[in-house]
């Protein structure tokens, strides 16, 4: 007997997931202050990973122990299958775990791997090379809209709201379908197209932009490429302008997890939410270091 009937709303699926959420971030906290009780340098080091555990974890032992997440409990529902009638294999559920918290880490690694190899390699010729980094870069520009039209898609047609579950197949179905709420279904997809036509401007002003730059500045040498993509990996590359306050920024700010800020405007955003304004790690106030001796190069950032 399929359970079509019984698929979960956007509402549902939305508090499932901003549920699990929570729980997430809990677990983050602990292993980021256990890793932080073992050594301060290994802190530094692996605590962005701190959150991905966290979240293969709690996902992987629902699965692995037939049980619902805290937020799947919390909102009624359950996952099945592509047909709609049984649960999942378990294998297919990692899988979608795997995609959904490491898909977009790996996809963006493999780039970065196939950019430094074009630059290695001595048989390309430099038009290949740059026809080739080019390509590249749009593929790293494209997946974050990606992301994005796809969660439009959901928010106006419901379904699926992880692109891991549109390609494994898994849907939600409410177990206590009574307590489905319809009346909410016109204000997820007058949301979805607002979020649908926000993307397609970006999308054309980006390409705008692209257009009007001169010709010369769109050829980057491979070398300097490199180096540009290298310094802005390990964050030492930093903007001119404050992402709070969008000036030059002043008395420069550093947070635990590498972001740099005006001294009072991150203190005067912390006052209201502690996490970072551009990655959402969790940040304390306790733990901001006013960089001495550090001002922002112009000649460097442009």
């Amino acid at each position: 007997m399929s359970l079509f009937h019984a698929n979960a709303g956007q509402a549902e699926i939305i508090r499932t997931v901003q549920k699990d959420q929570e729980h997430i971030e809990y677990v983050r906290a602990a292993l980021s202050e256990v890793l932080l009780l073992l050594s301060q340098r290994h802190w530094f080091r692996y605590n962005a990973l701190c959150k991905l555990v966290a979240e293969v974890l709690y996902h992987h032992y629902a699965i692995l122990h037939n049980l619902q997440t805290l937020g799947e409990e919390y909102t009624g529902i359950i996952q099945v299958d592509a047909n709609y009638v049984m649960l999942p294999n378990k294998a297919l559920q990692l899988l979608a775990i795997l995609l959904e918290y490491g898909g977009e880490h790996v996809v963006d690694r493999v780039l970065t791997y196939l950019q430094t190899e074009i630059d290695r390699s001595e048989e390309l010729l430099e038009s290949v090379k740059t026809g080739l980094h080019k390509l590249i870069d749009t593929l790293r520009v494209v997946v974050p809209y990606v992301r994005g039209f796809h969660t439009s898609l959901f928010y106006i047609h419901g379904g699926k709201y992880h692109i891991s579950k549109r390609l494994t197949g898994i849907n939600y179905v409410l177990i206590r379908n009574w307590l489905k709420e319809d009346h909410s279904v016109y204000g997820y997809k007058a949301l979805g197209y607002v979020t649908l036509t926000q993307l397609v401007l970006a999308l054309a002003a980006r390409y705008q932009q692209y257009r009007s730059q001169p010709s010369q500045a769109k050829v980057v040498a491979p070398s300097v490429r490199s180096a540009e993509r290298s310094r802005t990996a390990s964050g030492t590359l930093p903007g001119r302008n404050c992402a709070l306050c969008m000036d030059t920024a002043q008395a420069i700010t550093a947070t635990q997890c590498g972001h740099l800020f005006c001294w009072q405007c991150i203190l005067h955003w912390l006052d209201q939410r502690q996490v970072c304004p551009i990655c959402r790690e969790s940040v304390k106030k306790t733990r901001v270091v006013r960089l001495q001796n550090f001002s922002v190069d112009p000649e460097r950032t442009s």
